[in-house]
């Protein structure tokens, strides 16, 4: 980031830091995932009081040579009012802590910043569903190289066979099975060309959580646990 230009930016995560302040976690165009630190920004009479709230798009202005940066500057575009229920909220959580997870510190990259743009522009106008997050995950394992390999059995490296149900095994592939959650030659085509619509939502979330998990390293999702709560 460049000390004293506006930097376009997504709040992805905050956390009280003593008395007054905030740290932030923000997804930059110019600089990937970022930490800052806003001084006193709890204070009603801070210039960034009532900003740093979650799934805004801002845009900052910041100073210092270190990792976490200071907050000198802000201008925001509200778009939490696009979470309109707990379901929404719940993706919006979980998306974000995907980022906060899988994201490296303070590496650029425009696919990515295109990519969730995207998602927050769908969430703002209500239309992400469950196929449009099964999308996002997709194309966010590809972008960050954990893409799942849709074109060729695992076991012998040849095109998928219609007659032949398959599973996927985390960062393998797919491989001939009898699994009734399995998936056929035209379903692994449709998915790899982003047609979920018609794909059963509970095989299709499966293969997406299944492939995320591995990225994970067996770390549990917090958003997760928050989604079981609210589901009962």
């Amino acid at each position: 980031m460049t000390p004293h230009s506006w930097e376009p930016c997504f709040l992805l995560h905050s956390r009280s830091f003593g008395d007054t302040s905030i740290i932030a976690d923000v997804f930059t165009e110019s600089s990937g995932k970022v930490s800052i630190v806003a001084k006193g920004a709890k204070n009603p009479r801070s210039k960034f009081f009532g900003h740093l709230l979650p799934f805004s798009a801002l845009k900052i202005m910041v100073t210092g040579k270190s990792d976490m940066k200071t907050l000198t500057q802000i201008d925001s575009n509200y778009l939490s009012q696009s979470a309109k229920g707990p379901h929404d909220l719940y993706t919006y959580l979980y998306v974000n802590e995907l980022m906060i997870r899988l994201l490296p510190k303070g590496l650029a990259n425009l696919e990515l910043y295109q990519l969730y743009s995207n998602f927050v522009d769908l969430a703002r106008l209500d239309a992400i569903d469950e196929s449009a997050l099964r999308i996002f995950e997709l194309d966010l394992l590809d972008i960050l190289g954990y893409g799942i390999n849709f074109d060729t059995d695992m076991n012998e490296n040849s095109e998928f066979r219609d007659s032949v149900i398959y599973s996927y095994k985390p960062e393998r592939g797919f491989y001939p099975s009898n699994d009734n959650l399995g998936f056929t030659a035209d379903e692994i085509f449709l998915i790899k060309n982003r047609e979920v619509q018609d794909i059963d939502k509970l095989k299709l979330k499966q293969l997406s959580q299944v492939a995320i998990t591995a990225c994970l390293d067996g770390r549990e999702l917090s958003s997760r646990e928050f989604f079981k709560k609210i589901k009962i």
